[in-house]
């Protein structure tokens, strides 16, 4: 027998374990007043199968488009803005669906810009759904949408949501093997429904121990939450063990929030372990020792849950911020890149290299500048922004 001709609840109201969210979703279409709403949640957890269904329970015609085939502006304005400004054909309204925002990638030339001018012209309630919400897409987003988390199905609803499953399809189960089944699913609805498909050849539902749990991507939020609330550090240990995320990143992510749970002695002994771990990933650089990968993990992870006291107080609901370091990386670079460009030109007047220029020349030339800021300026033809730096 096989099973899913439809997995999913039939209407609105069969998302009932989760109420509150997917009412305010339904509130947003039904009181539509302009903007969009950006739903994130972990993978599997429902978010463009509800939409679906709340359209369908209204009446109403769906657009649905996945972000990650729009590769540019021009191909989302073609697609998504007409259908943004007119009429539907075959029902009282649309809901317009942007899937997967987050999965834009750098190479993505506007398509986020674009996004945001539909918005901003939209007839039509637009939904935007996103797995992570840390992403820098979605954050260029925040100040066009409103935002809403839907949290992963509990263990009870998980359970429900596979036994009206196997009701609808006449399917026969063992409760045990439902439950071992939400268990594995770690809250992805779609992973645990497709187990159960696989369960299903076999008739009935009883013996599922061959399928093994799913390991699914650790949001690097989930990783500080191990590391400053565990004192085990065999727990701690694998904190970043499912994370997509390079060890330099994680080790930037402790860095930042470090100081928002632990404070004097604790906070003095988590950054002596920061840079130790450090310290391996430098011989790593230089030496392409990867056997030091260990010890830099067990520093960052282990090392800085044992830095606090048995007497350690949570801090309580944190919220957990990227590296700010970048950010001045990249304010560092483009003062330097302005410093650079103006060496340059001052290497050309004065027939010399641009590092004698650099290293030896711009002080003096600062004070020269100074004298007769226009004049120099003209000759050189430094923009206006170079001129400006010359004399901050």
């Amino acid at each position: 027998m096989y099973l899913m001709n439809d997995c999913t609840p039939c209407s609105v109201s069969g998302f009932s374990g989760r109420g509150p969210e997917f009412r305010q979703i339904a509130d947003f279409v039904r009181n539509y007043k302009g903007g969009a709403l950006l739903v994130h949640g972990q993978t599997g957890s429902g978010k463009t199968d509800f939409v679906h269904k709340l359209a369908k329970d209204m009446g109403l015609e769906i657009l649905e488009l996945n972000a990650s085939d729009m590769r540019n502006k021009e191909a989302l304005l073609k697609t998504a803005k007409n259908a943004a400004m007119q009429m539907s054909l075959f029902s009282d309204g649309k809901i317009i669906l942007i899937d997967e925002v987050d999965a834009l990638s750098g190479t993505d030339r506007g398509a986020v810009s674009a996004i945001a001018d539909i918005i901003k012209e939209t007839k039509w309630p637009i939904i935007l759904t996103a797995n992570d919400e840390m992403n820098e897409r979605v954050h260029d987003l925040k100040k066009k949408c409103r935002f809403m988390e839907l949290p992963p199905p509990t263990h009870n609803e998980m359970v429900g949501i596979l036994k009206e499953a196997c009701t609808k399809n006449s399917v026969c189960f063992e409760e045990s093997a439902l439950q071992m089944l939400a268990r594995q699913s770690d809250g992805d609805v779609r992973a645990s429904l497709i187990d159960l498909y696989v369960a299903s050849f076999a008739g009935s539902i009883k013996d599922v121990s061959g399928l093994s749990g799913r390991m699914r991507n650790r949001d690097v939020s989930e990783s500080m939450k191990i590391i400053f609330n565990t004192s085990d550090p065999q727990i701690a240990v694998s904190a970043f063990d499912n994370t997509d995320m390079q060890l330099n990143d994680c080790m930037m992510w402790v860095e930042e929030n470090m100081p928002k749970e632990y404070s004097g002695v604790e906070l003095s002994a988590g950054y002596d372990a920061l840079s130790k771990a450090d310290v391996f990933l430098g011989r790593i650089r230089r030496w392409q020792h990867w056997r030091f990968l260990v010890y830099a993990n067990a520093l960052l992870t282990a090392g800085i849950a044992l830095s606090k006291s048995s007497s350690h107080r949570k801090a309580g609901d944190v919220k957990y911020a990227r590296s700010s370091r970048p950010l001045k990386y990249w304010i560092m670079n483009a003062k330097n890149g302005k410093k650079k460009a103006i060496a340059e030109k001052l290497a050309k007047a004065c027939h010399t290299s641009k590092r004698k220029a650099l290293k030896s020349m711009m002080p003096y030339f600062r004070l020269q500048f100074s004298n007769n800021p226009k004049a120099i300026s003209e000759e050189l033809k430094l923009e206006e922004d170079e001129a400006e730096w010359i004399t901050d």
